[in-house]
């Protein structure tokens, strides 16, 4: 799990499958991260809307790190870099919701893109690899 390459592939597909899971359940992820608009119909079906538009962007994102796997080492490495720092400002902007208590954001999805930053970091800077 140390080739870029491979680290590429696996952020993608976690991405994308993300992005499914987001375009399919909307509304449980709505109802879950804002209880308390559950009688408000207006409010679920703007919050479905802006579920399914992040499902789309993940699908996005997802598939361009699928399919620049096969770059060269370098640029493979330079992708990874900048994921790392991308997951790591989702995962701020995550956190700052969850504590200000605009939203009740999952634990699991802080945790999975704090995880995806690392993995991504520690991939990008191995000096030697596979």
């Amino acid at each position: 799990m140390r080739n870029s390459r491979l680290a590429l592939a696996f952020n993608g597909v976690i991405m994308v499958l993300l992005g499914i899971v987001f375009w399919f359940f909307p509304e449980l992820f709505t109802v879950a991260m804002f209880p308390s608009i559950s009688e408000n119909e207006q409010a679920i079906n703007v919050g479905i809307a802006l579920r399914k538009n992040m499902g789309v962007g993940c699908i996005f994102i997802g598939m361009l790190l699928f399919w620049c796997q096969t770059s060269s080492k370098t640029t493979a490495q330079r992708l990874l870099f900048c994921s790392s720092f991308g997951f790591g400002l989702m995962v701020a902007g995550l956190l700052e919701v969850r504590l200000t208590g605009q939203a009740n954001v999952p634990l699991p999805i802080i945790l999975l893109f704090a995880c995806m930053s690392i993995y991504s970091l520690f991939v990008a800077t191995r000096r030697y690899q596979e």
